[in-house]
């Protein structure tokens, strides 16, 4: 293992890494698992939809799904992802799979279910014919976000079953890459913040009530691909082997998380 020090975040993303640019995250709806239940060995737990045909819903519906489908089919859409702590949902993704798959098609949008990590979210899907509308909104992570993201996947892949991490660590891991000469602590830390609350907003994590902690969605190994992950790990080596990498090659990750 190389012994030279471990070079800085700027090095590796450029000057524009704690950039307050583009951190503003689009107004909308956000997941919010206020219920959520333990499932011992991954398999569905919850609900599952048994009663009684469709019931109109509101005056005028004419929806042939049960209610509970049509629900889940509204947050599919309106919410960045469900997990498999949602009791109300994620038993209906995989119930009504199908269904839920050919009703978002109709929409331009592809269902992504992740049976290993247990969560399900929608994108956009690439049609080319110009009558199609775009349904989702992208939202693009900034690079001190984004490089906080990558910290939080190798996390939640050493710790599945309880990926949880303090804010203390998750400052501690940014600080250790502190631009040289930068004496401005507060406003560094601020910035940190501000990256964290991005990923807060974007639903990749969520604060544990009452601790100084957050919950890390498994969703985040479904923006981090492997390849991602390991272009950014590429980044390190090219640096320790003494390569320069500029600024031209740093990208924002764009992730289809919808509000």
């Amino acid at each position: 293992m190389s012994t030279e020090p471990q070079p800085s975040f700027e090095d590796i993303f450029g000057p524009e890494l704690f950039d307050d640019a583009g951190l503003t995250p689009p107004a909308g709806p956000l997941l919010d698992p206020n219920e959520f239940f333990a499932g011992s060995d991954g398999e569905t737990v919850g609900t599952l939809v048994t009663g009684p045909g469709p019931q109109p819903r509101f005056d005028g519906d004419t929806s042939q799904l049960p209610a509970e489908v049509c629900w889940t089919l509204q947050e599919l859409v309106a919410a960045p992802h469900i997990s498999d702590k949602q009791r109300k949902h994620w038993p209906v993704v995989l119930q009504y799979e199908d269904v839920l798959r050919s009703r978002l098609s109709e929409l331009g949008l592809i269902l992504e279910i992740n049976r290993e990590h247990r969560h399900a979210f929608t994108r956009q899907a690439d049609d080319p014919n110009p009558l199609s509308r775009t349904i989702l909104r992208t939202r693009t992570l900034s690079l001190a976000a984004s490089a906080l993201a990558l910290y939080l996947y190798q996390q939640y892949l050493m710790s599945p079953d309880d990926p949880v991490v303090e804010t203390a660590d998750m400052l501690d891991h940014m600080l250790a890459y502190k631009r040289p000469g930068d004496t401005d602590e507060a406003a560094f830390h601020k910035k940190i913040m501000t990256a964290i609350k991005l990923l807060d907003d974007a639903a990749i994590i969520k604060p544990v009530k009452g601790t100084t902690r957050y919950l890390i969605y498994g969703v985040i190994t479904s923006l981090l691909t492997i390849e991602r992950v390991e272009a950014l790990r590429e980044r390190y080596l090219a640096i320790e082997r003494g390569e320069a990498i500029g600024v031209a090659d740093v990208e924002a990750e764009e992730e289809d998380t919808h509000a």
